[in-house]
């Protein structure tokens, strides 16, 4: 393993953190405020300032979609690693454990990845609540597909 992130999948996530990229606008859209504030082999932090649009009548983040979010955030994770322009990968597993409610104003994500063979990518990511407490820890399992 190289340790290189293909041009293409560098430029995507570069896009992201400039916010020019074609998710930034999907993913506001679709699952609310997204920042990605860093990422490099393997890594990658985030910060989600959440809106009344995702939220139930309590304040607290619906469980569902702070896990439609997580498959967003492991996706750009798995995207680090990805040493060709032509791979390409799709979640295979998902599994989000709730520690405390997400509320708003945001919650800061770090993912990583755990592991990688030539077909299989696991990511793991961890959603802290603006106190900085864990809030939610999540595993996923990307499979993989070469061009």
């Amino acid at each position: 393993m190289g340790e290189t992130t293909s041009q293409r999948h560098s430029a995507i996530l570069n896009g992201y953190m400039r916010g020019d990229s074609r998710f930034n606008e999907w993913a506001e859209k679709n699952l609310g405020a997204f920042r990605l504030t860093r990422w490099s082999w393997g890594e990658l932090e985030m910060a989600w300032e959440i809106d009344d649009r995702f939220v139930m009548p309590d304040g607290v983040m619906f469980g569902g979609h702070v896990a439609s979010a997580a498959d967003h955030v492991v996706g750009l994770a798995a995207m680090t690693v990805l040493e060709n322009n032509e791979d390409r990968f799709r979640t295979s597993r998902l599994e989000t454990t709730f520690f405390r409610p997400i509320v708003k104003p945001r919650a800061a994500i770090k993912a990583r990845i755990v592991n990688q063979s030539k077909s299989l990518i696991h990511v793991e990511a961890d959603f802290s609540n603006a106190e900085g407490k864990l809030a939610a820890r999540v595993a996923a399992v990307q499979m993989k597909r070469s061009g």
